[in-house]
């Protein structure tokens, strides 16, 4: 199982491994996560990833698109619609769209 960490709000839920997205497991948490597609096109749900990064899916060329329409580095930014947790500890920051 995956523990993903949503923050500043502290909030944790364990989730199957490669099973949910980050929202997935944020709404999984009891945490109110921001999104408006859920298909990796808006960039509505953005969140910086504060630790895990090695622990997400792979970056894809249609998040990237998003991610640089936005100004948003896809080293510390990822789009919680679309990144499933894959194993291990991840920790999430909640940003503002």
């Amino acid at each position: 199982m995956a523990r993903v960490t949503i923050e500043p709000l502290g909030k944790t839920a364990e989730v199957p491994d490669g099973a949910l997205t980050i929202l997935e497991a944020g709404e999984k948490a009891g945490v109110d996560m921001e999104f408006g597609c859920r298909d990796c096109t808006c960039g509505t749900c953005v969140v910086e990833v504060v630790q895990g990064m090695e622990n997400l899916s792979p970056l894809t060329d249609q998040e990237i698109d998003v991610l640089d329409t936005w100004n948003r580095d896809p080293e510390k930014i990822r789009l919680a619609c679309c990144v499933k947790v894959m194993k291990g500890e991840v920790v999430v920051r909640k940003l503002d769209a």
